[in-house]
């Protein structure tokens, strides 16, 4: 029965450095696929109001747009993803943060934006 109990505890310890570096390799993978995101917040220094849709308002539909902002350094938004909110609104926010300036910095961001809508 020893050798078995060996064999199985070899197989057990193969199985965990296995895994382990599995592991590894997906935690670095993430790291390596996910942008980069700004430590804090940049100042937003133009803010332009979206134009509330004439439909939402006709249909009382408010709320708000939550986004991600891909800001140049010079400041300027280059790239806007919708993360969640009203389909009515959505196109009005985003064309409005398409208009936004930031602060510049030494490198492009991605900032978590919101446009409400009353």
């Amino acid at each position: 029965m020893g050798p078995v109990l060996s064999s199985y505890s070899l197989f057990q310890r193969k199985l965990q450095k296995a895994f382990a570096g599995l592991i590894f390799g997906l935690a670095l993978t993430l790291t390596i696929s996910l942008p980069a995101r700004a430590q804090e917040d940049r100042a937003v220094l133009t803010k332009v109001k979206a134009v509330y849709p004439e439909m939402a308002k006709r249909l009382k539909i408010t709320g708000t747009v939550m986004m991600n902002a891909t800001v140049t350094p010079a400041g300027t938004v280059k790239e806007v993803k919708t993360v969640m909110g009203e389909k009515m609104l959505l196109e009005a926010a985003k064309e409005a943060v398409l208009k936004w300036k930031f602060a510049p910095a030494d490198h492009q961001t991605i900032e978590d934006v919101e446009v409400e809508f009353p």
